[in-house]
């Protein structure tokens, strides 16, 4: 190779030695800048929402120059200026929905109250309400008489015992409390003949069905609650997947298995008010029990209803056109009276007992409740069901240990006679409303005598009664 092009080579790669080193000291001091950034102080902030106070970001407001202030306090006994940023400074990043700067500090929530947390990074922590503490009153102090702190500190215009030093985390008092949390997780299931669809309380609380009026539910003891209630019209809401007749089936499931089904005639019905999903009751919000929604009429007569026709807890709202059956089933003894559907399947919802039957081979699993409870409802005018102190027994005990005969019959007049005796207690002998899941079937509708296959206590003379029309005992 000639000398000249040896020579060009030879300071070509020294170039390429010298840039390569600037380069490489270049993303050498890169990554010490970036490794300083994070081996930064950050204060941990819970409240609204979460975030970190960083010492980047707290350098950026104090480069700002107009937050970055002096507080000059007495320190055991010496005049000591401390300078920082305000306190409200960080609880702005975590007083509302805010999630980038520049954040919006609430002077009203303040105001208003809500606790602070102030905790060091050694586990120490002092609490105050802001209600006592004025807004500009504490400082997140970087220096102490002119000399930088390794990690800010609170002090300022209070007592002492606020004034902490190497803060690591401030927490306040306006995170979600639990149920807050699920309420917002919440939706309400809507199964309108198969098209499914759902609703979030914040849905519901912007929709244009939306109304509020006085409503009133008498509930089985007698006690009447009258109060003012806000919610969805449950027609409107219908009418949006269907439309609704009179023998269509509205049946409202709650979170705690309780079912009850409404008529569609029931919901058209407005002479006297109109029904909705309420969620707020006297401008405050339901809370899980008896909420989040439940059933109630209301109307500028204060309209009352039923309450176990009042369904709380509602999750689920499942709808079939003309699938709407009412019944009535009576009962007699020392009392006489009727159960209707409302009331027979608000039983079955409370006191619900599943049996699997077995008749001529073939076997179905049947929910309803124990037949001993509807004793209750003719053997005793001085304590009806749910109509006394808890402690008593629904039924009359007594009277079905000393023996009486429980009739009952069916809509063609078919008849069996049981002894009260062998009914007392017995829960696997069973009044069916529903078989494998669903409702009876025509034959055995509305109301089935069923038992488990494998009950202890058979009663004597015991038969499949179907179509039960009605109940009578006989002393």
């Amino acid at each position: 190779m000639p000398r000249r092009m040896r020579t060009i080579l030879a300071i070509t790669v020294a170039i390429a030695f010298v840039l390569a080193g600037c380069v490489s000291r270049k993303a050498a001091d890169a990554t010490s800048a970036a490794s300083a950034a994070e081996t930064g102080w950050s204060i941990e902030l819970a409240g609204a929402r979460k975030d970190s106070l960083s010492q980047s970001y707290y350098q950026k407001i104090k480069a700002a120059g107009k937050d970055y202030v002096q507080k000059t306090v007495d320190k055991k006994g010496v005049a000591t200026t401390y300078s920082g940023i305000p306190l409200r400074l960080a609880i702005a990043m975590i007083d509302g929905s805010d999630s980038s700067h520049p954040y919006a500090f609430d002077a009203g929530l303040w105001a208003k109250g809500y606790e602070v947390t102030l905790s060091a990074a050694d586990g120490f922590s002092a609490t105050f309400s802001t209600k006592d503490v004025a807004q500009d009153a504490l400082i997140l102090a970087d220096t102490e008489a002119g000399k930088p702190l390794d990690r800010p500190m609170v002090v300022g215009d209070t007592a002492k015992g606020l004034w902490v030093k190497q803060i690591a985390s401030i927490t306040t008092s306006l995170a979600a409390s639990k149920a807050v949390s699920e309420a917002a997780s919440f939706a309400l299931e809507l199964d309108i003949n198969g098209v499914k669809a759902s609703y979030t309380l914040a849905d519901l609380e912007k929709d244009q069905a939306y109304m509020e009026n006085k409503g009133s539910f008498t509930t089985s003891a007698g006690t009447k609650y009258s109060n003012v209630y806000g919610g969805v019209g449950l027609r409107a809401i219908l009418a949006r997947f269907m439309s609704l007749s009179a023998d269509d089936s509205i049946t409202f499931a709650a979170t705690d298995g309780y079912e009850m089904t409404y008529s569609g005639k029931q919901v058209l019905d407005e002479a006297d008010g109109t029904w909705i999903l309420a969620f707020r009751m006297d401008g405050d919000w339901l809370p899980k029990d008896p909420g989040y929604i439940r059933t109630v009429k209301i109307g500028p007569n204060d309209p009352n209803i039923d309450g176990h026709t009042s369904v709380k807890m509602i999750k689920r709202i499942i709808v079939k056109q003309k699938d709407f059956k009412d019944f009535a089933v009576s009962y007699g003894g020392k009392m006489n009276g009727t159960m209707d559907r409302a009331t027979v399947q608000s039983c079955v919802s409370c006191h619900k007992k599943e049996v699997v039957f077995e008749r001529k081979g073939i076997s179905g699993s049947y929910t309803g409740f124990p037949l001993h409870l509807l004793l209750g409802y003719a053997d005793d005018p001085a304590y009806q069901p749910h109509k006394q102190d808890t402690s008593i027994h629904a039924y009359d005990s007594a009277a079905a240990k000393a023996g009486y005969k429980v009739e009952i019959t069916a809509v063609d007049g078919y008849k069996i006679t049981l002894d009260s005796r062998e009914l007392d207690a017995n829960d696997e002998v069973i009044l069916a409303m529903y078989k494998d899941g669903a409702g009876l079937d025509p034959s055995e509708f509305p109301l089935v005598l069923v038992w488990d296959k494998n009950i202890a206590r058979l009663p004597e003379g015991i038969k499949n009664v179907k179509q039960i029309q009605s109940i009578n005992l006989v002393f």
